[in-house]
C-alpha cells in the first residue's frame, strides 16, 4: 500500500570518535540527525513545504519520501538551499532494465558527502568511483560473509537485489566508519539520492 509522503530534514552533528576507523587528510565524518517535518498528502506541495523550513548551519538537506509496502517508492532529496538534489522512482534499475545505472549528478572523481543509514546513521566524505555494477556486486559476494549467509550464490544475490539498492553509486570513503557489526571497506555502495555536494561543517 502506498503511504503518505514524509518530509525529513537531515542535519549533521559530531560523531563519536569510536565510530571512525580512519580518515584522509583531516577529512571529517558526522553523525546524522533526521528531523521529521510532517506528512504531505499532496505531492505537488512538497517543494512548498520544504521552502518554508528554515535551514540551519548544520543542515545537509531535505528528503520527501514515499513508501509502498515498507520499501522506498518515490524519494526526492534537496540541498540545504531547497534546490533539487536527486530523485528516485521505483522500478527498472536492475541490470538490463531501462534505468540501470541511472545518471548521477556527480561524476567519477568528484568529492561528495554521503548519507548512510544501515546501522551507521552518518554522513561521510568520499570520492565517487562510478555507478553500481553487476560485477561489483558479484565480487562483493565473494568476500562478504553476511552476503554469503543471506544468499546461496552470487547469481541469487544479483537476482534478488532490490531495485532501490541497484540505484546506487560506488564511493571511496575519505573517512571510514564502523557500526556494531562491520566497518567500511575501501569502497562502499551509497544510494544515489543520498549523495550530496561536498562541504565541511563546523560542529
Amino acid at each position: 500500500m502506498l503511504e503518505d509522503t514524509v518530509i525529513n530534514e537531515f542535519r549533521v552533528k559530531p560523531i563519536s570518535p569510536e565510530k571512525v576507523v580512519s580518515s584522509v587528510d583531516g577529512e571529517i565524518a558526522y553523525s546524522l540527525e533526521s528531523i521529521p517535518h510532517g506528512k504531505c498528502v499532496m505531492p505537488a506541495k512538497e517543494k512548498e513545504i520544504i521552502s518554508q523550513i528554515h535551514a540551519t548551519d548544520t543542515t545537509l538537506g531535505f528528503e520527501s519520501e514515499t513508501e509502498c509496502d515498507f520499501d522506498p517508492y518515490n524519494i526526492e532529496t534537496y540541498n540545504a538551499d531547497g534546490s533539487e538534489n536527486a530523485h528516485y522512482q521505483y522500478g527498472d534499475h536492475a541490470p538490463g532494465e531501462e534505468k540501470y545505472q541511472e545518471e548521477c549528478r556527480f561524476k567519477p572523481g568528484d568529492k561528495v558527502l554521503c548519507l548512510m543509514f544501515e546501522g551507521y546513521d552518518a554522513v561521510f566524505p568520499g570520492i565517487v568511483v562510478g555507478p553500481l555494477t553487476e560485477e561489483y556486486l558479484r565480487n562483493l559476494y565473494e568476500t562478504d560473509e553476511d552476503m554469503q549467509i543471506g544468499y546461496s550464490s552470487a547469481d541469487e544475490a544479483v537476482e534478488q537485489w532490490l531495485d532501490w539498492d541497484w540505484d546506487s553509486v560506488i564511493v571511496r570513503p575519505l573517512a571510514r566508519l564502523k557500526n556494531d557489526w562491520e566497518e567500511m571497506g575501501d569502497t562502499v555502495m551509497v544510494n544515489r539520492v543520498y549523495v550530496f555536494p561536498y562541504k565541511k561543517y563546523q560542529v
